[in-house]
């Protein structure tokens, strides 16, 4: 009874409460439930992994300081479902991880889904018009060489011999090879940067000493399938898989060759080469990620690919995500040239996607027929903003580097940036619908 409420000190225009105020937290609790059981101890409130989740990346920081923040600051508290100020521990930074697994990429997709519908129905979503871009995700990963690739694999394999010597005793030797390892890969990276021949005669050493300590490993890993040791076997079976893999792809190279579904990461297998023209950095490894958003700056659907597609071919599913979130069909769609196709082409896209008109400029001397109508002049006008929406992406929340593990990985981080981003959006337009209503004295919805 003598503690202090929020609602009587904390400031009710604060950004963060106004934002609270516009999320639909009972439709959130009825979507998510689903991944929750009745049975046994009761998880963290949905509110509050999900409020956690949206600061986090609204303010761009790790999960072990947005959980620090949550314990210090009386508004994040306050916009994760508290009414007074909590000064016990609530919540640790795995649970974050946790939480994440649970519910998977479809159940982030499902938290986008639920908001953006809600903000439709009190008429702030509006999709008349929407641009669409694409953009390159990096992965948290360092740059890859075949050099760098054949070392790690061969110190992964020793490791994991070691842990295997702790549990089974191992009659025949193992050589690791790692003083003369660790040798070449300094003169790979030192010595050997403006000398191709010697480079690639030193990588050619060090994958033959790979070789051999993956064929040390595969027979070791045959041992411990015949005495029994099965997990083992299994654990120490796919790095030999790795090792072989790597070994591979690094011949062809050798050879003057660019093998297919090349791997550019032992921890992250999916990873791509990203090429979008720039100049610098000129190839991101990571995934393409297709945004579109409305002329408020709202981005309503989103789009990720482990491969470098072409642009044009990732129109038709972000549209079809703009109708799913959104409930509506957008009657223009921007893009630039990238997505050009003929006109026969945009034509039978634009009816299925039932879309009134496509306003993206022709590559080459010819222009497009349309190209010098209002309306055309004011769709490329409004898909020039959507490039400094994907700088504050990147800069702000968190998209410039992808530290959630695997494919749906990517999903989850575009998703909570894309909320944090649509959060901080969505105060402005009420504030700015509520000052249109009150000059209109008219009732104003908060």
């Amino acid at each position: 009874m003598f503690e202090t409420l929020f609602a009587d000190v904390l400031k009710a225009d604060h950004e963060l409460l106004r934002a609270a105020r516009l999320i639909d937290w009972d439709g959130l609790d009825e979507a998510l439930s689903v991944y929750y059981s009745p049975i046994g101890r009761h998880g963290k409130s949905i509110r509050l992994m999900v409020g956690i989740h949206i600061l986090k990346h609204r303010y761009n920081c790790s999960d072990d300081r947005a959980v620090e923040m949550l314990h210090e600051n009386a508004y994040w508290q306050c916009f994760c479902g508290f009414n007074t100020f909590q000064g016990g521990q609530m919540l640790d930074s795995t649970s974050m991880v946790k939480f994440r697994n649970r519910i998977g990429a479809e159940g982030m997709k499902r938290i986008e889904a639920v908001l953006l519908q809600a903000w439709s129905g009190m008429g702030l979503v509006k999709a008349r018009r929407v641009a669409v871009d694409t953009t390159s995700q990096p992965k948290n990963i360092a740059y890859p060489t075949d050099a760098d690739l054949l070392h790690r694999i061969k110190e992964k394999i020793v490791r994991q011999i070691e842990r295997v010597r702790e549990e089974v005793t191992l009659r025949k030797p193992f050589r690791t090879f790692s003083r003369t390892g660790k040798r070449i890969l300094l003169g790979i990276k030192k010595f050997h940067r403006k000398n191709p021949e010697a480079r690639q005669k030193a990588i050619g050493k060090l994958k033959e000493i790979t070789a051999h300590v993956v064929k040390q490993a595969a027979g070791v890993a045959n041992t411990l399938y015949s005495r029994g040791h099965r997990e083992s076997g299994r654990q120490l079976n796919r790095l030999v898989a790795l090792g072989k893999r790597i070994i591979s792809q690094t011949e062809e190279v050798l050879r003057g060759t660019n093998p297919a579904n090349r791997l550019y990461s032992l921890h992250e297998l999916d990873v791509a080469a990203i090429k979008k023209g720039k100049s610098f950095p000129s190839c991101e490894f990571g995934s393409l990620v297709s945004l579109a958003k409305n002329d408020d700056g709202l981005i309503l659907s989103h789009q990720e690919y482990q491969q470098n597609v072409a642009d044009v071919k990732t129109l038709g599913r972000v549209i079809t995500g703009i109708k799913r979130n959104t409930g509506q069909c957008p009657d223009d769609i921007t893009a630039d040239r990238g997505f050009d196709q003929s006109l026969t082409k945009q034509e039978n896209c634009r009816r299925r996607w039932g879309a009134k008109r496509i306003a993206i400029p022709k590559k080459g001397r010819k222009p497009h027929p349309d190209s010098k109508e209002p309306w055309f002049r004011r769709a490329l006008k409004q898909r020039i903003k959507i490039e400094p929406i994907i700088g504050h992406l990147k800069c702000d929340h968190r998209m410039n580097r992808c530290r959630y593990r695997g494919k749906a990985g990517d999903t989850v981080n575009v998703v909570w940036a894309t909320l944090a981003w649509n959060t901080k959006k969505i105060v402005q337009l009420a504030k700015a619908k509520a000052e249109r209503l009150n000059s209109r004295n008219l009732p104003a919805i908060t």
